[in-house]
């Protein structure tokens, strides 16, 4: 999910889509952006390197946060790749790709097919629900604690608890990106270590529950790192083998941090602040329970059809989906990594399915406290969806929801075959039996696609005052 708190938590935790399978190539094509480097360092493009045919140092004077608006406005293309690697080249691949992949694409579309409007409705339910980590009471509040003036010591302490809720979040993830990492690495291995490598990465308990990381840290800290280590270091192996290790044991870190006793003290030690007392509304005990709650997956759609996209994009990177298509599948995930990106301040969800015999791709970003710099103002909710339907168009919404009251402009394709007046009616009438009231609605036409920095120009206004350039 998109860090909505805005946190700068280090590490691998960009690599992460909401579902496992999916981490660096050992070997990556010096042509593609690395996944996971969402925000490039100076010694990426042009960052500070000598041009060959210049003869001289070419500087990237930038910020990184630059580069990442740059890199947003390269992927609002995002809706339209999907539709084709999934809905285009999927359904190709779904007769003509080899065994495993046409089993996979059998699957994914059955999970994303979907008959009544009820069924829709909780098929997206169980999608926000996957991929929102930081949603509810307790990261409300935090939120408008982290916005107020309040001491250094007492903002880094928040901070290191959103850091190890986010890993004990993604516990089960973190296990199986170590256990493909592993895979990896064996195949690495020479043949004489296989075996010895194999039986230590097989003590690992794959089925540990979120925060259990005790025994699965004692065996990676003792045994396979070690191993690793020792391996490395006795056949001078710097090169793929090394990388591999080197980006488990940063999983592993992770994955250890996320141990629930850390998190139990770090939560203990942030509510025993007089300003949060103060400040935060409500009983901290239940919010956190409801928040750990809230992680549990009420359906096995909640986690079959992202793990799924996960391995589809896993496999197209790795070549199966065809070689000259490793590239789009890279570019698909770069942006999707992203908008994970902890520069990005919004929630982003991306929701592919089939309803009525079409094929539906949407994208949606949201502001959950548009109103976050005055705290006097009534909490609203901004929403942008861009969505594709096979045979229709493509449409973009943007709204604004203030305590049940929604402001609307909804923008449809030119070729639509629908008067304005029933369109505004069927809109109105579907909100309505949600429990929202339309004060505003306006219709336009769709001659562009609206960018994200345009619907929440906040984003760009930040870059006058964020400069980490090295």
């Amino acid at each position: 999910m998109a860090n909505i708190l805005q946190v700068q938590n280090t590490g691998l935790n960009n690599q992460q889509i909401g579902a496992p399978g999916v981490h660096p190539r050992v070997e990556p094509n010096p042509q593609i952006v690395t996944p996971g480097r969402v925000d490039p360092s100076p010694a990426g493009d042009n960052g500070g390197q000598i041009s060959p045919e210049a003869g001289q140092a070419n500087v990237n004077f930038e910020s990184n946060y630059t580069n990442f608006v740059q890199r947003m406005h390269e992927g609002m293309q995002l809706t339209e790749d999907m539709v084709q690697l999934l809905f285009t080249d999927g359904a190709a691949l779904q007769s003509m790709g080899d065994s495993e992949i046409q089993e996979l694409m059998n699957q994914l579309f059955q999970e994303i097919e979907l008959q009544d409007p009820k069924e829709l409705m909780d098929f997206i339910e169980s999608q926000q629900q996957a991929q929102v980590k930081f949603s509810g009471e307790l990261f409300d509040g935090l939120r408008n604690i982290l916005h107020q003036e309040i001491s250094q010591p007492f903002r880094d302490v928040i901070l290191d608890f959103i850091k190890t809720y986010n890993n004990y979040a993604s516990s089960e993830h973190l296990l199986n990106q170590m256990e493909s990492l592993g895979d990896d690495i064996e195949s690495l291995l020479l043949p004489s270590s296989r075996e010895d490598f194999e039986k230590l990465m097989e003590q690992l308990d794959k089925d540990a529950a979120p925060g259990n990381t005790e025994k699965n840290a004692e065996v990676i800290n003792k045994e396979i790192i070690p191993f690793l280590s020792k391996y490395v270091a006795k056949t001078h192996n710097y090169g793929p083998v090394r990388t591999a290790s080197v980006l488990f044991s940063l999983y592993a870190v992770k994955y250890e941090d996320g141990n629930e006793n850390q998190l139990k003290q770090l939560f203990a030690k942030m509510v025993k602040n007089n300003d949060f007392r103060m400040l935060f509304k409500g009983d901290p005990e239940e919010a956190l329970q409801k928040a750990i709650e809230n992680l549990k997956p009420q359906s096995e759609k909640a986690t079959n059809f992202p793990q799924m996209l996960t391995k589809l994009i896993q496999k197209g990177t790795e070549g199966s989906a065809g070689a000259e298509n490793v590239d789009k599948y890279y570019q698909v995930l770069n942006h999707l990594l992203m908008n994970e990106s902890v520069y990005m301040p919004l929630l982003h969800m991306l929701i592919p399915f089939r309803y009525q015999d079409k094929n539906v791709m949407s994208e949606m970003w949201v502001d959950p406290d548009a109103e976050r710099d005055d705290p006097d103002a009534a909490k609203k909710q901004k929403i942008f969806i861009k969505f594709s339907i096979q045979n229709v168009g493509n449409f973009e919404l943007i709204s604004m929801i203030n305590n049940g009251s929604v402001n609307m402009h909804l923008f449809v394709p030119p070729t639509l075959n629908e008067t304005p007046d029933n369109i505004s009616k069927n809109v109105q009438d579907i909100l309505k039996k949600n429990g929202l009231n339309v004060k505003n609605m306006e219709l336009g036409v769709l001659t562009r696609s609206h960018r994200v920095d345009e619907v929440f120009p906040e984003i760009k206004d930040k870059e006058k005052g964020i400069n980490v350039a090295v």
